[in-house]
């Protein structure tokens, strides 16, 4: 017995509608479009021109080359802002990458950052529907670019970009501490790309932060596989924002999600919590259960390894 799936033939207005838009997009001269991902797209432009011309049905199949179309146009200037970022500080270099010697005790150089054509392709295979359904939600989605390596490189790009202040707490942190302890080496190992919330002020919770973590955890989103951000993520908004030229959480707490102290010190069960004022940058890290806020905010991050 052979099975035929079912098609879904496109009703000839909404036909027009797809190619005009399609041919939008490759008209838009402000976004250069990778050559491989030019030839898809003017290919199943011309299949389905052909079957008009032969008054045959265009069926949904017939624009598959728009979805990856479609994420090139919206990741390509994310993407090329992102790592502007990244090389404004002092955080990576792509034509002079980090490099660490024996007497370093690790030997070798930071790991290339990612093409855009590999974080598409990452997004794409790995991004749930949960996950995009709660980026298209977010206040203010910021698109990021993080390397993987020490809290402390991150804390120098903060302040090779910050003409505020960081609290002497931050700067001499046990994070860093920490990984000096643990010999985490300062080079770039790896990559992590995706979106955290970037609204300036979140609406906040207040409590005892022990609990409010707890009825985080048991919330739907957590169960979507959505995360808090770090503070590894939340320095590198902090520096976007700054170039902007306000900071987020001006007076007020933002959760961050354990990738430095807590994890390193492994049996250390304090969560870190960050805020941006217009005199001071902190960073403190804490036992929930021994703080409570008026307010602190939950801020969503969807990040993906490549």
């Amino acid at each position: 017995m052979v099975f035929q799936m079912d098609k879904k033939e496109i009703k000839q207005d909404e036909i027009a509608e797809r190619l005009a838009g399609a041919e939008g997009i490759l008209k838009n001269e402000k976004i250069k479009l990778p050559d491989d991902v030019l030839k898809r797209a003017k290919e199943g432009l011309r299949r389905i021109n052909e079957k008009l011309e032969k008054h045959l049905p265009i069926y949904e199949s017939d624009f598959d080359f728009m979805e990856e179309l479609e994420w090139n146009i919206k990741i390509i200037p994310k993407y090329n802002k992102a790592m502007e970022n990244l090389k404004g500080g002092d955080l990576y270099n792509p034509e002079n990458p980090k490099r660490k010697s024996i007497l370093d005790s690790f030997v070798g150089k930071d790991k290339k950052a990612p093409t855009v054509k590999e974080v598409i392709s990452a997004l794409r295979a790995n991004l749930t529907f949960d996950q995009k359904e709660v980026i298209a939600k977010m206040k203010s989605p910021v698109f990021l670019i993080k390397p993987i390596t020490t809290h402390k490189r991150f804390l120098k790009n903060l302040e090779s970009v910050n003409p505020i202040p960081i609290e002497e707490i931050t700067r001499k942190s046990e994070w860093s501490k920490n990984e000096k302890d643990a010999k985490i080496t300062s080079l770039i190992t790896g990559w992590e790309v995706g979106f955290v919330e970037g609204e300036k002020e979140l609406d906040g919770k207040s409590g005892n932060l022990g609990e409010l973590i707890k009825e985080w955890e048991r919330g739907d989103i957590a169960k979507k596989g959505v995360k808090l951000i770090t503070n590894n993520e939340y320095m590198l908004l902090m520096a976007e924002s700054i170039k902007k030229g306000n900071t987020i959480d001006d007076g007020r707490w933002t959760v961050l999600r354990g990738e430095g102290r807590e994890q390193i010190a492994g049996k250390d069960k304090s969560i870190s919590y960050g805020s941006g004022t217009h005199n001071l940058l902190y960073f403190r890290a804490a036992e929930p259960r021994s703080m409570c806020f008026d307010v602190i905010s939950f801020r969503y991050a969807v990040m993906i390894k490549i």
